[in-house]
């Protein structure tokens, strides 16, 4: 739990979705009291080749928290799938809350939304080497550096009534498949309250792994406790109101 309530909260986006995905939680969230920010990836611009990697999303988050601390406000980041690794490298020590500068402003808790949530000093590759590749996501690659989902409907949605999930999967975009190779650096689930979401039907990165990396954060200093929902990747869209109700525990409401 924060130790200074939210007043604004950061959202990460995944790496096939948009801001608009999110439009209609950012409301519920607005009708809490929260300011709200979802800045679009670099990586998720559709640009075929791709242009961006994770350093310009990461700087595009980055840039989104210093605003709102030049706003006078406190955050919660919530950060969903590849969003986990942004989140590992943007939220950096000079934008917590707790630091010399920053007076209570700043980055106060952070919730990972079935992330994924990297070591530092290991990155996506290494952590598939070592639990396997855990995805029912069908990767279609378009040949010029970004990759798609194919069945984004039923491995991302797979909790949704299928006319519905087929139209969330139309605002799914490209990605460029190199933007989580690199190695990560940053941990800010060692310093800050963090709250893992474990999604129980997710597809996308199943329940087993979700625990496993966890476990290896805890077990190497994660301040993490976890809330599970039986939900595919997405509760936001799906189970909204239990989304809310994990973040308004978090904020310390």
């Amino acid at each position: 739990m924060a130790t200074h309530k939210p007043t604004s909260i950061l959202i990460i986006h995944g790496a096939y979705f948009l801001p608009n995905a999110w439009h209609s939680f950012s409301d519920q969230l607005r009708q809490a009291g929260l300011v709200v920010d979802c800045p679009r990836l670099p990586t998720c611009a559709d640009n075929r080749p791709p242009t961006a990697t994770i350093k310009d999303d990461t700087a595009a988050v980055h840039q989104s928290a210093q605003r709102l601390i030049d706003g006078g406000h406190s955050i919660l980041v919530l950060a969903h799938s590849y969003g986990g690794m942004v989140a590992s490298e943007a939220i950096t020590p000079e934008l917590y809350a707790n630091s010399d500068s920053n007076d209570g402003k700043g980055v106060v808790a952070l919730i990972l939304l079935s992330t994924w949530l990297v070591q530092p000093g290991d990155s996506l590759t290494g952590l598939i080497g070592k639990y396997g590749f855990q995805c029912k996501v069908d990767l279609g690659d378009n040949g010029d550096g970004t990759v798609f989902a194919k069945n984004a409907a039923e491995s991302f949605y797979n909790d949704a009534e299928s006319k519905e999930a087929e139209g969330f999967a139309l605002r799914n975009v490209t990605h460029n498949i190199l933007a989580a190779s690199g190695e990560i650096s940053g941990a800010p689930w060692k310093d800050l309250p963090t709250t893992y979401i474990h999604c129980s039907r997710d597809l996308a990165i199943m329940l087993p792994l979700q625990q496993s990396m966890v476990q290896d954060a805890v077990n190497t200093g994660g301040k993490i406790i976890t809330k599970t929902l039986d939900s595919g990747h997405c509760p936001f869209l799906t189970q909204p109101e239990a989304v809310l109700q994990i973040i308004k525990h978090a904020g310390g409401q």
